[in-house]
């Protein structure tokens, strides 16, 4: 893969990464003042949403560049 081409994939991705988790600590699960915080239930409810906000954020960031470079490398060897 020409160098060009890579470090343009790697300045897209770190953008596109930033972007993602940017986005993602702005809208980071919270709990409410008014809900008690030691209670095992919701402590239970909250690190859940918490997982799947991190897992749902970090396979969008990670997902597109890495089929991105799939795709870009799989060119490059069909033209050669």
């Amino acid at each position: 893969m020409s160098r060009l081409v890579f470090v343009i994939w790697i300045v897209v991705s770190l953008g596109w990464i930033l972007a993602i988790g940017s986005f993602a600590y702005n809208s980071w699960p919270y709990m409410p003042l008014d809900i008690s915080h030691s209670d095992p239930e919701t402590r239970a409810a909250y690190d859940q949403a918490v997982f799947i906000h991190a897992a749902k954020h970090a396979a969008i960031a990670l997902f597109p560049p890495l089929v991105t470079l799939a795709l870009v490398r799989w060119i490059i060897r069909r033209v050669s």
